[in-house]
């Protein structure tokens, strides 16, 4: 399995990728062309990559309160209005490409 990459550009349409975490992920097409859109530090590809934290003052991901999905990226300062949502599908976190402000 290949790390998961650090830009956006590099990443290809439901390839699962390995996180530092150890936390298996992939993308949808759409979601990768909302992270070209809005994500141009790859604020939330280093907040995906970081897993899990507590919801207060943390980078990473945290529970997402949208029906169906179960994680969603979090990142402070520039760009930090943004969520990107993601569920479990058979031990694989995707994120299909819903972005909320919250």
């Amino acid at each position: 399995m290949e790390p998961l990459p650090d830009n956006w550009t590099d990443i290809q349409p439901d390839t699962v990728y390995v996180s530092i975490s150890g936390l298996l992920v992939s993308f949808a097409s759409e979601q990768i062309k909302l992270g070209l859109k809005y994500d141009f530090k790859g604020k939330h590809l280093k907040a995906i990559e970081k897993g899990q934290v507590p919801p207060r003052g943390n980078v990473g991901l945290v529970a997402s309160q949208e029906s169906g999905y179960d994680l969603k990226s979090k990142v402070l300062g520039k760009g930090g209005d943004r969520r990107f949502h993601a569920k479990f599908i058979d031990g694989i976190l995707h994120f299909p490409g819903l972005v909320t402000e919250h």
